[in-house]
């Protein structure tokens, strides 16, 4: 490959990493909408929950178009052809988090939950808490992301947060499971089994956005700066 054409690639593939991060700040922002679904829940405020989730459910179309945007662009030979697999990767598990970030939402308005149930879920922080910490994980993921261009150096202790922020969300999701269990027997089932569906569903943040560090070790394993 001559010198021009090197130049050629590799100044595509920093406007395809101005892309993915375009796409992250998207994903996280549908996020932190879902968090802001739950204080509509808490509140008993469905008219605004539906409203939001609307609004996450554009963003999630958004990040879509983006997706397939960065899509076309490797296929047509941006980044070498040994890590091209890998960035595809991480592009599906980035579009993973908005996905999980709106079917979470969607389950929060399949009914009108009962004020007594509300009032025990949203008795302990722990809920938001655990939202946090998957919200968290995305935004440590995009300075992992931006680690690859501009400061590798630091993305060892970024992946690591992310774990971490993960592994904190899964305590978090054990303890509400047994917190919002401990009295079943006192509220609709039904209500129940969806914030289950909502816990198991918006888990998938954190999960995706772990998976995803871990192929930005790939990607330096492989020698990518």
């Amino acid at each position: 490959m001559n010198i021009k054409n090197f130049f050629n690639i590799k100044g595509r593939e920093e406007e395809v990493f101005d892309k993915i991060e375009i796409m992250l700040r998207i994903v996280v922002r549908s996020v932190e909408y879902l968090h802001k679904s739950l204080e509509y829940l808490k509140m008993m405020d469905f008219l605004s929950l539906e409203k939001n989730v609307f609004e996450i459910e554009k963003l999630e179309k958004k990040a879509d178009e983006i997706h397939r945007e960065i899509v076309n662009s490797i296929c047509e030979g941006v980044f070498f052809g040994g890590i091209r697999e890998d960035i595809l990767n991480l592009l599906e598990k980035i579009d993973n988090i908005a996905d999980s970030a709106k079917d979470s939402a969607k389950i929060l308005i399949l009914r009108k939950f009962e004020k007594d149930f509300i009032d025990h879920l949203f008795r302990k922080s722990e809920l938001f808490d655990y939202l946090s910490c998957c919200t968290t994980a995305v935004i440590k993921l995009i300075e992992t992301v931006n680690g690859l261009r501009k400061k590798k150096k630091e993305i060892m202790p970024l992946i690591n947060s992310i774990e971490e922020y993960e592994e904190r969300a899964d305590e978090l999701k054990d303890s509400i499971m047994k917190y919002t269990f401990r009295r079943a027997d006192k509220f609709n089932l039904l209500s129940i089994l969806l914030i289950e569906r909502f816990i198991y569903s918006s888990d998938e943040i954190a999960d995706n956005a772990e998976d995803a560090s871990d192929i930005i070790l790939i990607l330096i394993a492989k020698g990518y700066s």
